[in-house]
């Protein structure tokens, strides 16, 4: 099982954006080296939905921008599912086109990570520490 060291300030800046945007999903992306996380881009849902969500081309972009000026690639993404389990839903299975990344699920306060390829999800074991 791959395992993703995600500090807990970075947690805690997943779960603080997850309250922020209650009841709408929340997303965001994870910047860091493969299997830790560096830094958390909480961002705008741009289809703000209780079910769904897409994040901001302009913000993803910026994102990507400030993640490499710092020697970091884009290694996955984050959202919330404000009235369910913190697994990946049908949707999510099927929107997932980034096979490399880990995609995290916020549920209550509950963060779990996943790898999504050929609409297949995977556990990663998300190490707070």
């Amino acid at each position: 099982m791959r395992h993703l060291l995600l500090p807990p300030a970075a947690a805690e800046a997943i779960r603080s954006h997850e309250a922020f945007s209650l009841p709408e999903e929340c997303c965001g992306l994870l910047a860091g080296v493969p299997d830790a996380v560096r830094f958390v881009y909480p961002l705008t849902n741009a289809n703000p939905s209780p079910t769904s969500f897409t994040i901001e081309p302009a913000e993803h972009f910026h994102s990507w921008r400030h993640a490499t000026s710092n020697g970091w690639d884009l290694i996955g993404a984050f959202h919330s599912h404000p009235s369910g389990p913190s697994h990946p839903s049908k949707t999510d299975l099927a929107l997932a086109n980034e096979p490399d990344w880990i995609y995290l699920i916020v549920a209550n306060g509950e963060i779990s990570g996943w790898m999504m390829k050929n609409r297949r999800a995977e556990a990663v074991a998300v190490d707070l520490g």
